[in-house]
């Protein structure tokens, strides 16, 4: 790899042993690990903690001090529950203004070897493209998203960012204003909200359930800021990262145990895109992806068969955001 500055990572976790420990490992693996700095945040006990979750947030602590997971790692451990969304957005503000760029992980988030080198490189690559506000790892499922065989790269532009695992500049995030009260005047505004909805209809809905309270998360509108600066997300067409939380322990993932990512088939050298574009095939396969419409039942076991046979889906929603 050629030489670039090389952005700390931090690893966000709670109360789930297994999952960190498969993280970390994971990481540990990664070609930059011995080079890189890892910060880690373990969040406290709620209040009203049963002993169970006491005793996995203590194995958890001990989890992350048992290794020297990276060449320098620093570990931060709440007294009290924090939550998701301030842990994040206290952290990585206090590490942006200690450094240019951050690498972020949660705790459910199993990374290929190729990781450190992805991210480093492309934060690197985009740091003076102002319109890049992230860098995803993630990217949704090639049998469900699909990437034309005549594109030229390895990477897209979406408005959109994929949180499983991900990185920023200190000069983009700290653009951001966590004040949420701007959410109910914006979900009235019909043309704004239909072009918001470019990176999936469920951008509003997200928003919306960030601002009752019914989650404690962050990224919707980290995407909202993507969208009110006319900012981008560079997102891989094959994922570096591999979510293993979908069992029904994490706050935020709903309980999906047939995650098909492989994280085996991610590449070391990517073809990053210079022009940066929203490829309208690219944008409505994300589209229809994130479209809440769902299938009849005999609609999605010929999808299947279908998609065994030839790699492709029979039927697919006709609803686009490039016409």
């Amino acid at each position: 790899m050629e030489q670039v500055e090389l952005a700390p990572i931090i690893l966000f976790a709670y109360n789930r042993p297994w999952h960190t420990e498969q993280t970390l490992n994971a990481l540990t693996l990664n070609h930059l690990s011995e080079k890189s700095t890892l910060y880690i945040n373990v969040d406290g006990p709620k209040e009203n903690a049963t002993v169970e979750q006491i005793e996995k947030i203590k194995l958890v602590r001990e989890i992350v001090g048992k290794k020297k997971w990276c060449k320098n790692v620093i570990i931060k451990v709440a007294e009290k529950n924090v939550s998701c969304r301030k842990s994040v957005i206290m952290e990585v503000t206090r590490l942006l203004s200690e450094n240019e760029s951050l690498i972020i992980l949660e705790d459910d988030v199993v990374t290929s070897p190729y990781f450190l080198t992805y991210m480093n490189k492309a934060l690197n690559y985009y740091k003076e493209r102002r319109s890049v506000f992230s860098i995803s790892a993630h990217c949704p499922p090639p049998e469900k998203v699909i990437i034309p065989e005549d594109y030229e790269y390895d990477v897209y532009a979406s408005p959109r960012i994929f949180n499983w695992g991900w990185g920023t500049w200190a000069d983009r995030w700290h653009q951001v204003d966590w004040d949420k009260s701007f959410i109910p005047e914006f979900a009235k505004k019909k043309y704004q909200v239909q072009a918001f909805h470019r990176g999936g209809e469920d951008m509003t809905r997200m928003l919306i359930d960030e601002y009752e309270g019914k989650t404690d998360v962050w990224d919707a509108q980290f995407s909202y800021v993507h969208f009110a600066n006319y900012a981008l997300s560079i997102v891989p067409c094959l994922s570096y990262t591999k979510n293993i939380g979908l069992d029904g322990t994490g706050l935020h993932c709903s309980i999906n145990t047939n995650d098909s990512t492989d994280i085996s088939k991610a590449k070391e050298n990517p073809r990053f895109i210079d022009t940066l574009y929203l490829d309208s095939r690219i944008m409505n396969s994300i589209y229809s992806y994130f479209y809440p419409k769902k299938r009849a039942l005999w609609k999605k076991i010929i999808n299947r068969i279908s998609r065994i046979i030839s790699g492709k889906n029979v039927f697919i929603i006709k609803k686009k955001t490039f016409c």
